[in-house]
Parts: structure tokens; sequence; C-alpha cells
């Protein structure tokens, strides 16, 4: 494993820049300047190729070919070269630096960045621990389609954390179709409860046709998330069914 220190990473930075030079001059015969003049088609084919690189092991010769591109405003370069600092993957491990990258992929809407970065800051990992900017960075990524950051949502509202608590409860009442598949009651009343038994109390009836985000299922009960209130309770599974609609044969 390369451990990038203050002394070995200027002889790599110089390392790598040739590499770089060789590869574009062989490849696509283009500046360096990858963002300014490199055609798309040449980008791609970098990351592409750096990416089976870290895929089979050969982290430095992916770092040599991200590097220079991040430095130029690629943001997938920027996103990989912060997530080879995550997981140290031929670098020691640095947050600090994927903090960095990860932000500056985010400032183009890189989806995965935000994303990571809620990562960053939900564990405090390079930066201080805020679940407040981490809901901020997943719900962003849950605006940009991101399915992970939709799914981490489900679940911080299925905890019933009290710090996300109220932020949760708007997206139920306002933009429930962030928090990803809903369904919706299928009788014309039924009781939604504080736990998943006709022993526990009722919340609320909800009439036909409301839609609900389901977060868990437990003994034949499903918890919810109830849209305009923004409540969470537990229904009988069988009161809800998928809203009409086409759906992929799995």
């Amino acid at each position: 494993m390369i451990n990038i220190n203050s002394r070995k990473y200027c002889n790599l930075q110089r390392f790598c820049h040739f590499c770089l030079f060789i590869t574009i001059a062989y490849t696509f015969s283009v500046s360096p300047a990858l963002s300014q003049y490199a055609p798309k088609q040449s980008i791609e084919a970098l990351n592409n190729q750096a990416t089976d690189a870290m895929q089979t092991g050969n982290y430095a010769v992916a770092f040599c070919i991200w590097q220079p591109m991040a430095q130029n405003g690629d943001s997938s370069a920027q996103f990989n070269l912060g997530w080879m600092y995550h997981n140290g993957y031929g670098l020691r491990i640095d947050d600090d630096q994927a903090l960095y990258w990860w932000l500056r992929a985010a400032t183009t809407g890189h989806a995965e960045a935000h994303f990571a970065l809620g990562d960053l800051f939900a564990n405090g990992l390079g930066t201080e621990k805020s679940i407040d900017i981490a809901l901020g960075w997943y719900i962003s990524a849950a605006l940009k389609n991101h399915d992970q950051a939709r799914e981490t949502l489900i679940e911080l509202l299925k905890n019933n954390n009290s710090a996300v608590k109220q932020i949760l409860t708007t997206l139920l009442k306002t933009d429930w179709q962030l928090l990803g598949e809903s369904m919706e009651v299928k009788v014309e009343k039924a009781n939604a409860r504080s736990g998943p038994d006709k022993s526990y109390k009722i919340i609320t009836t909800l009439d036909k046709g409301h839609t609900v985000i389901p977060l868990n299922t437990k003994n034949g009960w499903t918890q919810i998330g109830i849209t305009e209130s923004g409540q969470t309770a537990w229904i009988f599974s069988s009161l809800l069914t998928r809203p009409t609609g086409i759906y992929p044969v799995k």
C-alpha cells in the first residue's frame, strides 16, 4: 500500500504527471488540461481506465490518472479520488482529503458526492459530526434520485431518531416522494396504531386511498410514515396496497 506522506507525495506527483502525459499523448494526443481541451470521449476513456486499474488493485495507476483530472475540474475524478482517500485504496485513509474532493465534486451536482458527504457528517469523519448537515446532503442526493439516500432517510425515519424527526416529519407532509415507494390504504377506514398489535392504542384512522410510506414490517403489521400528518404508526399489512400503476416484473 502506498503511504502518501509529504516527502513521498512530491515524487508520486511527478510520477503521476508523467504517467498521465504518456497516457494522453499515446492514446488521445491532447493537452493534459482535460477540462478545457480534451474531447468528452477522451475523459470518459481515462475515467474507465482508472476505474479498471482500481478494481484490479493497481491503485497507483488509478491515482495517477484521476489526480490531475480532479485538479482540472472533472467531477467523476474528484469523487473517485475522494473514494480512494476514504477507503485507503493505495493511500493512507484521510477523510479530510475525502471531504475536500467530495465537496468539489458536489458543487457540480454529483449525486454520489452529495450522499458521501452525508455519510461523513453523519459519522463525524473528516469534519464535525452533525446529523442536521448530514440530512441536508442526504435530502439533496435523494432529490437527484439517489436510491441509497432514500433508503437512508427511511432508516432514520424508521428508527424514530428524535434529532431528525422534525425534518423527516416535514418531508412526510410536503415532499414524501423523496422517501421512495409508497403504498395506500385499500379499505374504507383503517386504524393506525402506536405498535404492531391490536393491543396498542389507535393514533389515527386513515381513509381509503391515503398515501403512506412503508418503513418496516413485523408479524403481519407494517410500520408507516403517514403523509400529510407526518406521523409514524403501525397498520395491519393486509389493509395496504400499492398505488395503481405499471411495475417491473421481478
